[in-house]
């Protein structure tokens, strides 16, 4: 139960335009629990041989080890698949009844959410250059957006500096932060400004 409260509280609800900053975390989540490798396909479930003749002459103690496989495979896949079902909407939950693997479902998200297309990019950057820090929530959740709506550019080929990163998250501070502004950039040169130096100084003032 609190392995559920913790996705509900980290991860946001995919609602396929947000899929990009959506994966990010999904992605973060899963490797905390150590489950990551299997939507990546590097856990693969136990089978038995293709040919009837060969079923028929494996060991009894064989055959019981590949049960006892398959079960363990199938609790902890379960797992992810419940994870990443759980934090997408209706429609795409309908959307993915036929998929029996978190693999299966990871690479069908990618596939329909995960291109890039000019728009896609557009909205990233809009969202960007709309979005305030609040004092009244954690910072986290608007970095991670930022880091992710960063990655989905650079993949275009849109890269933006990290310079002009810094400044964009820097310009989304409340006024009761500002002072932020003039600390963090006192001592750093133009050239050394990183979006996740800025990161790590708004999510300590909160």
């Amino acid at each position: 139960m609190s392995s559920n409260n913790n996705t509900a509280s980290l991860v946001p609800i995919l609602n396929g335009t947000n899929y990009a900053q959506w994966a990010v975390v999904i992605e973060a989540f899963l490797m905390s629990t150590a489950h990551w490798a299997y939507p990546q396909g590097h856990v693969e479930r136990a089978l038995f041989p293709n040919k009837k003749e060969d079923r028929e002459r494996l060991p009894e103690t064989e055959k019981e080890e590949i049960y006892a496989k398959q079960a363990v495979f199938d609790e902890k896949d379960g797992v992810v698949m419940g994870h990443i079902i759980l934090r997408t909407n209706a429609t795409i939950q309908q959307a993915l009844i036929e998929c029996t693997t978190s693999y299966t479902i990871w690479n069908s998200l990618c596939e329909t959410y995960g291109k890039v297309t000019a728009p896609t990019v557009f909205r990233d950057f809009k969202d960007c250059l709309g979005a305030c820090i609040s004092i009244n929530h954690n910072p986290t959740q608007y970095f991670n957006k930022l880091f992710a709506a960063f990655g989905c550019m650079s993949s275009a080929k849109v890269a933006i500096p990290p310079q002009l990163q810094a400044m964009i998250a820097l310009a989304a501070l409340p006024q009761k932060w500002e002072m932020l502004i003039s600390i963090v950039t006192r001592d750093t040169e133009l050239q050394d400004l990183d979006l996740g130096d800025i990161c790590t100084a708004v999510v300590g003032q909160y």
